[in-house]
């Protein structure tokens, strides 16, 4: 963090600070509300999000779930596989399964394969019951939600690097909202949120914040939060835009103006004295920065020229550095005679 340059405390008469446009205020106190207005965009939720891929070679023979969009259950069928592999490794569970206890190894090993293919256990009921292998099996949805993205076609040819389905559970969704720098440190996990859709103005939405991203993007120093909530009817989908509203109680805290200098501003003293005080300051709500030190209530402090009334505190602090080192040497000049 970069080191404040010294000031000092410096005189300026009154005849001289009409001229130069100086103004004070009183410093008071005042609960502050801090509003966050933004937009955001509404995602899946990712953690009940499913990639569907095979786990073998094969030709799709049949689709199910044969359109994006279309809503499925869990356990419901998304499309049918034919693969030799599947194929042979039936033929030779019913094989070693008629060799009675010679073969009961190798049965059990096919059947373990055909688990581990993602073979649904009804499928494998089916084969153990009826005694026959089928050329194309059913593969099933593992999640409830809809279908968010398919690549998969009657008649192709997949293998398991392909994703086929992409499917999402849309009743719950997040929604990613912008923030500034400085708006981090006064939001947190558990505050409400106000959503609004663009299209739906009357319709509002409340929310819980859920997480704050630890990242904060470096060309356009803003974060993102996320915004957890129930989708009733489906009405918000993935990509759509939302108008975001997060208020915040900060309690009440003595207020300065967003002067420019942050850190540093001049209370009076006197009718023509003005000292520098470095501030430790809160959270910035509006054009105000919440002071949590340097300040109290009631002092008066500068509110215009304070540029000039900074550059001049500057200064002085330079001469009288210079002059320290100095015999003792009464500085001349210009910071004798303060702000012109």
């Amino acid at each position: 963090q970069k080191k404040e340059e010294p000031r000092a405390a410096i005189e300026v008469p009154s005849d001289q600070q009409g001229r130069i446009g100086l103004r004070t205020a009183p410093v008071r106190r005042k609960v502050l509300k801090h509003t966050i207005r933004t937009v955001g965009v509404v995602s899946a939720d990712q953690r009940t999000e499913a990639h569907v891929h095979t786990k073998l070679n094969g030709w799709i023979e049949r689709i199910h779930a044969d359109f994006i969009g279309k809503e499925v259950k869990k356990g419901q069928p998304l499309f049918e596989l034919y693969s030799p592999e599947l194929v042979s490794t039936q033929e030779e569970y019913l094989t070693a399964r008629r060799q009675g206890a010679a073969g009961r190894d190798l049965a059990k090993a096919a059947i373990e394969r055909l688990g581990l293919w993602g073979v649904p256990s009804a499928e494998i009921e089916r084969l153990k019951t009826e005694g026959k292998s089928r050329r194309a099996v059913t593969f099933l949805s593992p999640s409830n939600g809809f279908v968010v993205n398919k690549s998969a076609i009657q008649g192709m040819y997949v293998s398991p690097e392909m994703e086929l389905y992409h499917i999402a559970d849309l009743s719950k969704i997040w929604i990613i909202a912008t923030l500034y720098e400085y708006d981090i440190a006064v939001i947190q996990p558990g505050d409400e949120a106000l959503i609004q859709l663009p299209y739906d103005p009357n319709q509002t939405y409340r929310a819980k914040l859920s997480y704050v991203y630890p990242e904060i993007e470096a060309e356009t120093r803003t974060a993102k939060a996320r915004i957890e909530m129930a989708n009733p009817g489906i009405r918000l989908k993935p990509g759509m835009f939302a108008h975001v509203e997060i208020s915040k109680d900060l309690g009440e805290s003595i207020v300065v103006p967003d002067t420019g200098m942050r850190k540093i501003v001049f209370a009076r003293a006197s009718a023509a004295r003005f000292e520098p005080r470095e501030l430790k300051l809160g959270p910035r709500v509006g054009n105000e920065y919440a002071v949590l030190e340097g300040l109290e209530e009631g002092e008066e402090i500068v509110t215009q020229a304070h540029f000039l009334i900074d550059a001049e505190s500057k200064f002085q602090a330079a001469l009288h550095q210079g002059d320290s080192t100095n015999s003792g040497e009464q500085p001349r000049g210009h910071g004798a005679h303060g702000v012109h």
